[in-house]
């Protein structure tokens, strides 16, 4: 599969996870603002960012102790 193929696949689920983003969270837009309601989104996201980030170096903890080769 192409570079561009993936490329548009992700851009497509981006707008759809925007789109459903605004539809399940249309009561907190509404009610207490779109700048407190970017910030819980936001938020969230950089929640997921630190823990899959947490996990990739956990993944890695022995590597600087493998031989050289």
């Amino acid at each position: 599969m192409s570079y561009a193929i993936k490329l548009g696949g992700a851009a497509v689920a981006m707008l759809f996870l925007g789109v459903l983003g605004i539809v399940v969270f249309s009561n907190i837009w509404a009610r207490v603002g779109l700048g407190a309601a970017m910030v819980v989104v936001f938020g969230g996201l950089l929640l997921f960012a630190w823990y899959m980030d947490r996990k990739d170096k956990a993944k890695r903890a022995g590597i600087d102790e493998l031989p050289n080769i």
